[in-house]
């Protein structure tokens, strides 16, 4: 994790940890500390700007980073790290 990593990758039970914490729309106001949109449509922050640490019961493990991360698959789940071609067989 670098210092201008926002995310703590699902180990925290928080905004920052949440896959549907959304760094692609933040917003620091004054310098203050980083708000990110929650895109989570079942949660009741939902289309507000949170800070890292608010939580809700609409949590889910971040982990493989945010569902709008860019280049990523926000439907992947870690069991399919072995990719089409990709094979251990020979």
């Amino acid at each position: 994790m670098s210092a201008l990593d926002y995310r703590s990758w699902g180990e925290t039970r928080d905004c920052e940890g949440c896959r549907f914490w959304s760094e692609m729309v933040a917003q620091a106001i004054g310098g203050g500390p980083i708000q990110a949109l929650c895109i989570n449509g079942k949660s009741p922050l939902s289309g507000k700007y949170t800070t890292k640490r608010m939580t809700c019961e609409a949590w889910q493990e971040g982990s493989l980073g945010a569902v709008d991360q860019p280049g990523g698959d926000p439907y992947a789940t870690e069991d399919s790290d072995n990719k089409e071609g990709d094979s251990d067989e020979q």
